[in-house]
């Protein structure tokens, strides 16, 4: 790959941001939403995130979105305000080419205000089990038949880091 750029995304990404995603839905059980996201309700997952200061950061390939990684809410307790969930998806075309490291190494570098990420995993996700770890996530525990996706049950691995040790 040549010329890869990673920054933070524009209201103008939300489309390929949408998309990747979409994909990933339709065509995986990695993503446990059985149904695309609209462009609406993508726009409006960006602005809050924008509004309540969860960074999203794309990579571009030659000037093309080809991935993208968020920090959102764990669960919506005041409790857990110092903790953030990971998510990180890349296009089909550019898995296992260093882009998801990438996007989750500059995501850890704009979460000073966390103590804790968690990344919520299918185990048939072997890459992103395998990312998680490489960025240096330790699995936490494994939820058997914890969610159910085009008919089969799937098991689920969090996986944490804590960031920021205070």
């Amino acid at each position: 790959m040549k010329n890869i750029q990673l920054r933070k995304a524009r209201k103008d990404d939300v489309p390929a941001i949408n998309n990747i995603l979409n994909y990933a839905i339709m065509n995986t059980n990695y993503n446990l939403n059985e149904k695309p996201r609209t462009l609406e309700d993508a726009y409006k997952w960006y602005d809050e995130h924008m509004t309540e200061g969860y960074p999203v950061y794309v990579a571009e390939v030659d000037g093309k979105v080809e991935g993208w990684a968020s920090l959102s809410h764990f669960r919506a307790y005041s409790g857990y305000d110092t903790t953030a969930e990971v998510s990180v998806y890349v296009d089909k075309n550019y898995r296992h080419k260093g882009l998801g490291t990438l996007l989750v190494t500059e995501l850890e570098r704009d979460a000073s205000r966390f103590h804790t990420l968690i990344a919520v995993i299918t185990d048939n996700n072997t890459a992103s089990i395998s990312l998680h770890s490489r960025c240096g996530f330790v699995p936490m525990c494994t939820m058997r038949e914890l969610a159910k996706k085009n008919n089969e049950y799937v098991d689920i691995t969090f996986m944490t880091k804590r960031i920021n040790k205070k």
